[in-house]
């Protein structure tokens, strides 16, 4: 909690401004800006940025009397809780040694407080997502209906914040759902299950009906937007964007947004007045590229599976991720040999990884939407560096740190 509470302050009060290495604009997706227009005259219209959570809790600190110093007081929490999260998910499922330098690691890690300073939603959409694959251990490890009813809430609440989280939560569900199905005494009750399904249905009910009302009547579950990421994907993913030999956030940004203007002309309406008709338009051109096109979606999605990990906004800039995800890779792998051998449930933090890395290399995938998944890999990474450390003390004669199981 110190480490973590030290570096996300010195990242505000310093660090951010004093860096050249990434744009130290504040608000380049403009939430501040959203969350006042909430202040003025209330949520008005459905948009891919406006109905998410996040402007609204800027709109609660905004019309609190608030300002963005306590919405970066807030990463800050929000940052050292995350750390928290992933001390007691590695110390649950490996040992104590591997939660504290997993708790570390995570603590310290560039992509986690790039985005502490300022606002943009990886802050919370970590948090969230961590907050969910501790409510599935907590499920796991008791399966009643309260634990389901947890794990619901937090998932969906994950989803409300960024549509990507909602795959993560059905794929526990489906896990779960089996499970509950085999003849096991230890398997949950089909009950417990529901629960989970039921409660996230329940929370995310009133969010969708508030769409619906504002957008007269047309059916957006949480956010417009999924065709424009898809239709971009396959814009981003080409040899001289993935290779980095053209800056992917100018170039591949600008001619996506062309080819966008460009559908919604042909449609008789101008692109970004109303989304959810751009999702109209932009979904019928998507589903004509995936019939005419199916090799290059599927180039789209097999590459996409790989710059998920490391595409940012120029060469310089992507080498820290990259550079980060292969060695969180490498350790990770010694870490789930181990976990194998040793029959540990790992599955419940790699689940989450290999889930959203599949679902958003469907989409477009970027290097910042690797980040709510990153304290995950790095529990794995920080189990393969235990093993390593115990290869270590058991040559020399020390003995390994104990495990928790």
């Amino acid at each position: 909690m110190g480490v973590a509470a030290i570096a996300a302050v010195a990242m505000v009060l310093v660090g951010f401004r004093a860096q050249g290495f990434v744009r130290n604009a504040g608000d380049p997706y403009h939430y501040s800006e959203i969350a006042h227009g909430f202040v003025e005259h209330g949520f008005d219209k459905v948009t891919r940025r406006a109905a998410m959570l996040y402007p609204h809790i800027l709109w609660g600190i905004y019309e609190l009397g608030g300002t963005d110093v306590i919405a970066q007081i807030m990463h800050v929490f929000l940052h050292v809780g995350t750390c928290v999260l992933v001390f007691f998910i590695a110390r649950r499922l490996f040992n104590a040694r591997t939660a504290t330098v997993a708790g570390v690691l995570v603590a310290l890690h560039p992509m986690m407080l790039r985005y502490v300073a300022d606002l943009h939603t990886e802050t919370l959409l970590t948090f969230l997502c961590t907050s969910m694959v501790y409510r599935a251990i907590r499920f796991y490890d008791e399966p009643t209906v309260g634990n389901g009813v947890f794990l619901g809430a937090v998932g969906m609440i994950g989803a409300i914040a960024k549509g990507v989280l909602l795959p993560i939560l059905a794929a526990f569900s489906a896990v779960f759902l089996i499970w509950s199905l085999r003849k096991s005494e230890r398997a949950p009750k089909l009950l417990a299950v529901l629960a989970i399904g039921i409660t996230a249905t329940a929370v995310v009910a009133p969010w969708t009906y508030r769409n619906y009302v504002v957008t007269g009547g047309r059916f957006v579950l949480l956010t417009p937007g999924t065709p424009d990421a898809f239709l971009r994907g396959y814009i981003f993913t080409r040899l001289e964007f993935a290779t980095l030999q053209r800056p992917p956030y100018t170039d591949a940004e600008n001619e996506s947004n062309a080819l966008f203007r460009k559908i919604a002309a042909e449609a008789g309406t101008t692109w970004e007045l109303d989304e959810v008709q751009d999702d109209v338009n932009n979904g019928k051109v998507m589903r004509e590229h995936i019939l005419a096109h199916p090799i290059d979606t599927v180039r789209k999605v097999v590459v996409g599976l790989f710059t998920f990990w490391y595409e940012m906004t120029s060469f310089v800039n992507s080498l820290v991720p990259a550079s980060l995800a292969v060695v969180g890779w490498v350790l990770a792998f010694i870490g789930l040999k181990r976990g194998a051998r040793e029959g540990r449930p790992f599955w419940l933090v790699l689940l989450p990884v290999v889930t959203l890395n599949a679902f958003v290399a469907l989409l477009v995938p970027l290097g910042r939407y690797s980040v709510p998944i990153l304290p995950c890999l790095w529990i794995l990474a920080a189990f393969g560096i235990d093993t390593l450390l115990s290869r270590r003390e058991a040559g020399s004669g020390t003995a390994p740190s104990p495990s928790v199981k």
